[in-house]
């Protein structure tokens, strides 16, 4: 029997619908952010447009300044307004994050013909929540954090380079290949420029993991140091720019702090780290055989502590204190985090136990439903910082 045609048919089948997703995605964000330059949505959007503006004509120093650049430029180049080149940016960003999603979890599966597999991963990586409590706290985001893309724009700019360095880190110690040594060099250096929260919490967990495996071969070893050496060149440059002349530019300095921002925005740490890592971390004990031998989950691990540690120790002093731009490498990291594990969910499904598997079949779905209901309330008006009033839930 000839299966040719019928698998033809299918990937025709997915080509198509993964198409209209992205289209679907593409409209989605760039209303999102349109929506949030404009002021009808509540964010920092146009606030990092102002300093785009005194970037280019004031020449004022911006540590992270891809997005930034990227929407000055489409604007000039289309003779567009500054919240139309803004969306469009974004919503790029956003699409290109969904496809390499798409791809990364299509190379780590070694089974033909999953594509419904692959879509479900990225639908969910986009959007899924935390879990939410209300009568525990009732805010969604506000303490557990979120792995969900739908931010601040610098965060979607940093996302895919982010992405892109875990992956190609990964596939180089794994292959030992120059190619994708120096695609894991690019793209982390890249991602400094996105936004440095990244590469601060990307380097301890290079050194420990690298420390761990024993990868000592010469040119494993250069990479780590050439690693180390660009990203340390530039965060100091940033450092020395952000921070110049006591932090004039930000009106502090960095300070240490421990769970001073952090508890600021949960009436208990512990439970929101618990909430924002209870999924990924029971997915990951569920499955320990084979997360053994995930090495992209046992790397995002290591940036999950060190993000932790960043966030739970550090702060900013002055009149930015209160924002918390230390808890950036959280964010990044937990929805790395998700989406390997979400992977490994996924590939392990029917090898779990019924009961195992549907209870986080379960928790995945409810935690979809916290970060499409909260999706849809800043499409109507509720912002980060609002508390949750009503919910069919808890």
């Amino acid at each position: 029997m000839n299966t040719a045609p019928q698998t033809d048919d299918r990937k025709t089948i997915w080509r198509m619908i993964n198409g209209l997703n992205l289209a679907l995605l593409f409209v989605i964000a760039y209303y999102f952010v349109y929506m949030q330059a404009t002021g009808i949505i509540v964010a920092d959007t146009a606030q990092h447009i102002a300093f785009m503006d005194q970037y280019f004509h004031d020449a004022v120093y911006i540590p992270h300044p891809i997005w930034h650049v990227g929407t000055y430029y489409l604007s000039r180049a289309l003779e567009i307004h500054y919240s139309t080149s803004a969306g469009l940016v974004s919503a790029f960003l956003i699409t290109l994050y969904a496809v390499l999603i798409y791809k990364i979890a299509q190379s780590l599966d070694d089974r033909p013909g999953n594509e419904a597999e692959w879509f479900l991963v990225t639908v969910i990586a986009l959007t899924i929540g935390p879990f939410f409590w209300m009568s525990f706290h009732p805010y969604i985001y506000m303490g557990p954090g979120s792995p969900s893309v739908w931010h601040n724009v610098t965060l979607f700019a940093v996302k895919p380079f982010a992405l892109l360095s875990v992956y190609f880190t990964i596939r180089f110690f794994s292959t030992d290949r120059i190619g994708y040594f120096l695609l894991a060099i690019l793209f982390a250096a890249v991602s400094i420029f996105a936004k440095p929260n990244f590469i601060i919490v990307f380097l301890p967990s290079l050194v420990v993991y690298v420390l761990l495996k024993r990868y000592f071969a010469r040119r494993q070893t250069t990479f780590v140091l050439l690693a180390i050496f660009l990203s340390v060149a530039a965060l100091a440059f940033q450092f020395t720019h952000q921070y110049h002349e006591g932090g004039v530019s930000t009106g502090g300095s960095v300070i240490f702090d421990f769970l001073g921002v952090w508890s600021r925005y949960t009436p208990n740490v512990a439970v929101s780290i618990l909430m924002a890592l209870g999924l990924p971390l029971a997915i990951s004990l569920v499955n320990y055989r084979s997360v053994k031998e995930n090495e992209y989950i046992k790397f995002t691990w290591l940036l999950v502590l060190f993000s932790m540690i960043l966030f739970a120790c550090f702060a900013e002093s002055g009149k930015r204190y209160a924002e918390g731009n230390f808890s950036w490498s959280w964010h990044i990291s937990l929805s790395l985090i998700y989406l390997f594990t979400l992977i490994e969910y996924f590939k392990q499904f029917f090898v779990m136990k019924p009961a195992l598997r549907y209870t986080l079949l379960a928790l995945i779905l409810y935690q979809l439903y916290v970060g499409w209901y909260f999706l849809v309330g800043m499409f109507k008006g509720i912002n980060y910082h609002m508390p949750v009033e009503h919910f069919p839930f808890f």
